[in-house]
């Protein structure tokens, strides 16, 4: 019987992390974009930001057994290690997506965001003043762009996490690390589509609707396109990979990937956007719907990369090379 070392801690670390770092850059894309256009879809997508990864990181803490030892990753740097990089990376994206956060707070909230004016002035709280306009709307700009980069790193770190073991061959291929990185951006498009649905009472504006659906359509295409070639590796590859790939090709984990992650968290939200986009971009108008369809998409994307983190951190657990006769 296997005996699984990565229980549930960390597939929600790893999930928690790339809703983080999608919304992170979903927000800094709709910033870029136009602030005033997508304004919903940057100020849900910033405030979503820093939570996710800061729970995921915590619980990534309590499974390494002594989580008041956490110091002792920052002690130095080792640029061999996967777990000392992702260490630094997780804390740099932290402070960015709260320093992030607080220029999109709302008003009386915002009139605490102060910042000091010259080095001398560091220590001298009192003499700290608050962001013009202009300065804010700079500064979104700003840590957007430095942002960007480190949200895709987080989002490839969470696959680069399992590929850096090769002794489990469902794990070994680049296409984890990618897999990762375009399902973690999917999620967090989705928790802005369910957020910006739930704060809004289901009236996104039609300009951001068509921004959230073509940005999740594309994610989900990229996501196909990286499933495909990752089961042909491992059907063309060893005698190994060919039995791992067997563990959701009729194996134990059949029925979590192709049901929970591929009829669930991929097809079935890249039909209803499909469907959105059509009304929103040929008909011009919104389905008119009971429910709305952002919401359950949304859902499903999250809910999708939800299990596509179970069954690799499980079914990579359960693959091991086998000896060559």
């Amino acid at each position: 019987m296997t005996e699984f070392h990565w229980n549930w801690l960390i597939v929600n670390y790893l999930f928690l992390a790339g809703i983080s770092s999608g919304a992170f850059a979903t927000s800094g894309l709709a910033n870029y974009l136009g602030g005033q256009k997508y304004g919903t879809v940057a100020k849900v997508g910033a405030y979503i930001a820093p939570f996710p990864v800061i729970i995921g990181t915590s619980l990534l803490l309590f499974d390494l057994g002594k989580p008041f030892r956490f110091w002792r990753l920052f002690a130095g740097i080792q640029w061999t290690s996967p777990m000392s990089i992702g260490s630094w990376l997780l804390s740099i994206f932290i402070v960015i997506s709260l320093a992030y956060l607080l220029l999109w707070l709302p008003k009386p909230y915002s009139n605490f965001v102060r910042v000091p004016r010259s080095p001398k002035n560091i220590i001298k709280l009192k003499s700290w003043t608050k962001l013009s306009p202009g300065e804010n709307r700079r500064w979104r700009l700003i840590l957007g762009a430095v942002g960007l980069p480190l949200s895709v790193g987080v989002a490839m770190y969470t696959g680069v996490l399992l590929g850096a073991v090769p002794a489990r061959p469902f794990w070994n291929t680049p296409m984890v690390a990618q897999l990762f990185l375009f399902s973690a951006m999917s999620t967090g498009v989705g928790a802005i589509l369910v957020i910006s649905a739930i704060m809004t009472r289901h009236s996104e504006s039609y300009h951001e609707k068509v921004l959230l659906n073509s940005v999740d359509t594309v994610l989900i295409v990229f996501e196909i396109f990286m499933i495909i070639p990752f089961l042909l590796h491992q059907t063309l590859s060893t005698w190994s990979h060919k039995e791992a790939v067997g563990l959701i090709m009729g194996g134990e984990f059949t029925a979590q990937f192709w049901v929970g992650v591929i009829l669930i968290g991929i097809l079935m939200p890249l039909s209803i956007e499909i469907y959105e986009l059509w009304h929103l971009v040929v008909k011009k108008h919104m389905p008119k719907m009971r429910i709305n369809l952002g919401m359950v998409s949304g859902g499903l994307v999250i809910f999708g990369g939800l299990m596509l983190r179970y069954v690799f951190v499980y079914a990579g657990q359960v693959s091991h090379f086998l000896p060559h006769y």
